[in-house]
């Protein structure tokens, strides 16, 4: 089964536009991607305040099959996207490193997770069976300072799952 990374961006993409799938509001207690980390670690981070977690999911088509994935938005700039990649985890997060791995900006990051990488103003890691993407301050060009607060963030998803 291949993963096309194009089609997770899209989705992450077309669930934030369209809000055709429920959302959480700000009381409710969530074990999906809201969960992994709190509206204070979120702004935190980001270095300013944030608005509650809206939380997205739906199923992406495999060729042959599907991924779960769980979206939560802390407004426009924080997103923790978590994925259940099955059996296969490894194979497919190496087949969404690989096509990311000739991009400008592509690193390598170790200390969080199975597995880990930075690519596209985002990080991406795997722990076991459960893929994550993080990124905080979207849209505003990355850097050395942006993967420091990803990764912080994503190492409390991981404490999570």
């Amino acid at each position: 089964m291949r993963i096309n990374p194009t089609v997770l961006v899209f989705a992450v993409i077309v669930t934030s536009v369209s809000g055709f799938l429920p959302s959480l509001d700000a009381g409710t207690t969530s074990s999906g991607a809201c969960g992994l980390v709190t509206r204070q670690q979120a702004a935190a981070a980001l270095g300013a305040a944030v608005p509650a977690g809206i939380e997205k999911t739906a199923d992406l088509p495999l060729q042959g099959g599907s991924v779960k994935a769980q979206y939560c938005f802390y407004g426009s700039e924080v997103l923790i996207a978590r994925f259940d990649l099955g059996k296969t985890a490894p194979a497919l997060f190496k087949q969404y490193r690989e096509s990311l791995a000739s991009n400008s900006d592509y690193e390598t990051v170790t200390g969080v997770g199975d597995d880990a990488f930075h690519a596209k103003g985002q990080i991406a890691v795997r722990k076991g069976q459960t893929g994550l993407i993080i990124d905080v301050g979207q849209n505003r060009g990355g850097g050395v300072a942006e993967l420091r607060k990803e990764k912080g963030l994503a190492a409390l998803a991981v404490a999570h799952l």
